[in-house]
């Protein structure tokens, strides 16, 4: 942070009374004339980092919650903030700002590949598969109705996928078997939902 910035802030009454920082509380607890600013070395802008790292290891400073200069990694949330965040609601006002910040967005592929590192193992609810599985279809899928030709019934699923997962195929088993317009199993029949 900018150092005027950072006077800003720590002289911003409105700030100080908002936030859960441990300074900004510690400052409104013990009062500003139990802290001074000091500057500790001068030095040239491209080496703050490696200076300011230096200081962090050296003088292991109680109000700086960050082990790593410039940097939040490593940083470990604790637990109650952890359950903040998951108890957080999030007006539609700002989910609808969120997702048109993110339209047209194009990521590289290493940023691709960074987000789908991070996501193995990560275990999806059904109702936020089905939420996923809904936007997907509404700007890209091809939604399927599957007719079962013994008993009449017509069931609709939002992707190629959803259907394959029901009846315990392949994606490309269905794709495959909407072309040759063949009957899946002696008894599915599948159509692409917009061309019935």
């Amino acid at each position: 942070m900018e150092l005027r910035t950072r006077f800003y802030v720590f002289y911003s009454a409105k700030r100080l009374i908002h936030s859960n920082r441990a300074i900004y509380k510690a400052i409104l607890k013990y009062g500003y004339s139990n802290f001074k600013l000091e500057i500790l070395e001068y030095c040239d802008k491209n080496k703050i980092l490696v200076r300011e790292q230096y200081y962090i290891d050296l003088l292991k400073p109680e109000y700086n919650i960050l082990i790593k200069a410039g940097s939040s990694y490593d940083y470990k949330h604790t637990q109650e903030t952890l359950n903040k965040f998951k108890a957080r609601i999030t007006s539609e006002e700002t989910r609808a700002n969120l997702s048109k910040s993110a339209k047209g967005r194009v990521l590289s592929e290493e940023a691709r590949a960074k987000i789908s590192v991070t996501r193995k193992g990560i275990k999806l609810s059904e109702v936020t598969r089905g939420k996923l599985s809904a936007i997907s279809t509404k700007t890209h899928g091809l939604a399927v109705l599957v007719s079962n030709s013994k008993t009449g019934e017509i069931r609709e699923y939002l992707t190629l996928s959803e259907a394959a997962l029901v009846l315990d195929v392949s994606r490309t088993t269905i794709k495959n078997n909407i072309k040759s317009g063949k009957i899946l199993k002696d008894k599915y029949i599948i159509k692409l939902k917009n061309k019935t």
